[in-house]
């Protein structure tokens, strides 16, 4: 093989890794679709820090005849230094089958006139 061929090689190879370690490692896109089975409950898992005032909120209420939430929690860092972003656990539960979206917001509760930090939406389609 010639030393440009495998440079070539070397080179798609590389590029299709970078790839593959940017797709595992990207956050996952608004309009996620989560599957879900009627009866099953999922949870979304959404980076969160209270400390900064910020929280999660529903932004409407899902079609509640498909997706049921069913609660919420606040899961702190394993390091433990004050300031520290976790994790917000939202728990819903498949109800009936059929599509919803599930869009939430990142606001903090007392500024009503602006608008949030954060937006994220979900397609639930549960069969």
């Amino acid at each position: 093989m010639h030393h440009s061929a495998r440079t070539i090689i070397a080179a798609v190879a590389m590029l299709l890794t970078l790839g593959i370690v940017t797709l595992a490692c990207s956050p996952a896109p608004a309009g996620n679709q989560i599957q879900a089975k009627a009866g099953q409950e999922f949870t979304i898992t959404i980076e969160s820090n209270p400390t900064t005032g910020y929280q999660w909120e529903l932004a409407q209420t899902p079609n509640e005849a498909i997706v049921k939430f069913v609660k919420s929690d606040y899961k702190a860092p394993q390091s433990g230094r004050i300031g520290q972003g976790g994790e917000e656990v939202w728990t819903f539960k498949a109800v009936g089958k059929g599509i919803a979206q599930i869009s939430m917001k990142y606001v903090r509760s007392w500024e009503k006139d602006q608008p949030p930090a954060k937006t994220q939406t979900y397609t639930v389609v549960v069969r």
